[in-house]
């Protein structure tokens, strides 16, 4: 009988995969698209989803314009509830009620990736976009009918 060996190799994860590049985009996130530093979880899986593709970051874009989400389901990214769950760890995010706030560790982060011009330059555009357009009560009134 044949004897098959395998031999175990490194297997390298993709940027967007990584927890240091999912916590700088939630970072980017809560700082330009939402209010008072704080973000709901739901909220912030919407923008990551939209981050992914230029015609979900289009249609946030009219969203926010025309102040009603049209969108009725998002996918949320397990990669990114890893990373958060490692910036709840490090205290980069703490739990305020339902939301997700930056301390001051993660305002120290923050203030590295928004002063660097080469940090992050696509997702900094595209989110400053949208902007604030898109409130928690609007994913709110999305999201409620998910259950």
């Amino acid at each position: 009988m044949a004897r098959i060996k395998f031999t175990r190799r490194p297997s390298p994860a993709l940027a967007e995969q990584r927890p240091l590049y999912k916590i700088t985009q939630a970072l980017l996130i809560v700082e330009i698209c939402c209010r008072g530093k704080k973000c709901s979880l739901i909220k912030l899986h919407l923008l990551n989803w939209a981050l992914k593709s230029r015609g979900r970051i289009s249609s946030l874009e009219i969203a926010a314009k025309n102040k009603k989400l049209s969108i009725p389901v998002w996918g949320f990214d397990p990669a990114l509830a890893v990373a958060l769950q490692l910036a709840l760890e490090e205290e980069i995010f703490t739990i305020e009620g339902l939301n997700l706030k930056i301390t001051k560790k993660g305002n120290q982060l923050l203030d590295v990736i928004i002063n660097d011009e080469t940090a992050f330059p696509k997702e900094k555009s595209q989110l400053k976009k949208i902007g604030k357009g898109i409130t928690e009560e609007m994913v709110t009134s999305v999201s409620k009918g998910w259950d």
